[in-house]
């Protein structure tokens, strides 16, 4: 009977998204909710990568099978911007474009992001995948590209490094229930610059859980939600070649029924539309 239970248990993690399950047998995605809007403020995550930001203030649309096709975020001091996700045949994310809203101007991306896979692919589930991130010149016509990154994941495929070429860019720790420990940015010359700290967490289930293009886009991969973060900066406050805290935060949150954040320290975190997860629909490849 074990045996039998046993088997049931791998084969159900081998059919939802390649067999990712945590250590802790959790299965990594829980997309009973999906977030339509969030405030996530510094300094829980490092969006640096792909947003120029740490804060993130948005909501999110999802098409029929509950797929995000696009964000719209605030910028403080700046114009609303708009971000639509683009798949290839697999499911696989492949380009984000990114909009300044502003009246009277061209919808043009001023930003675009492409994603690139290994062979055979499938929902951007992969041990690594190459990041181009592109920018709008001031013709309007024309793009720069960033050099090309390549990112590595773990068996629970959250990211845990990010290389130019064979250069180290970032290193991300988590602990054995899969929880984000240190997120560390390395400078051209191989040392760390600024580096996150995450000294805890609640039990409960991190809103980009459900949804892998919210994962790639936020860099945010930890099961649970960090309840303690700092980041660090060398050099900070005359501290010289030492580190000084640049951000830090802790405090509870409050949840709805399924066990996903609605507020943390009183203020609004996000809001959800949840499905009976027995309606959720499978992925679809066209």
């Amino acid at each position: 009977m074990k045996k039998n239970a046993l088997g049931g248990f791998l084969l159900i993690c081998a059919v939802l998204f390649a067999g990712s399950c945590y250590k802790t047998g959790e299965v990594i995605y829980q997309p009973t909710c999906k977030p339509l809007d969030v405030s996530i403020n510094n300094p829980q995550y490092n969006y640096l990568n792909n947003l120029r930001r740490e804060f993130f203030q948005a909501s999110f649309t999802y098409d029929i099978n509950r797929r995000l096709v696009s964000s719209t975020s605030l910028l403080l001091g700046s114009p609303e911007r708009r971000y639509d996700f683009i798949y290839d045949a697999n499911n696989n994310l492949i380009r984000i474009n990114t909009f300044d809203i502003r009246p009277g101007q061209p919808s043009i991306p001023i930003i675009f992001i492409t994603f690139s896979y290994p062979a055979g692919t499938k929902s951007s589930i992969s041990a690594k995948l190459d990041y181009q991130f592109n920018f709008l010149n001031n013709d309007l016509v024309t793009y720069s590209s960033e050099p090309l990154l390549t990112y590595n994941f773990n068996t629970e495929f959250q990211l845990v490094s990010v290389y130019q070429g064979s250069t180290l860019n970032e290193i991300l720790k988590y602990d054995v229930g899969g929880n984000c420990l240190s997120d560390s940015l390395y400078s051209n010359l191989g040392t760390v610059n600024t580096y996150y700290v995450y000294a805890s967490y609640d039990s409960k289930i991190n809103p980009a859980r459900a949804d892998r293009s919210i994962q790639l886009f936020l860099q945010m991969y930890s099961k649970n939600n960090p309840t303690d973060a700092k980041r660090f900066v060398r050099g900070l406050g005359g501290s010289g070649s030492g580190f000084g805290i640049l951000y830090s935060t802790s405090g509870s949150y409050t949840y709805n029924p399924q066990g996903y954040p609605l507020t943390y320290n009183g203020n609004f975190y996000a809001d959800y539309d949840c499905a009976d997860p027995t309606m959720i629909p499978a992925p679809v490849i066209k």
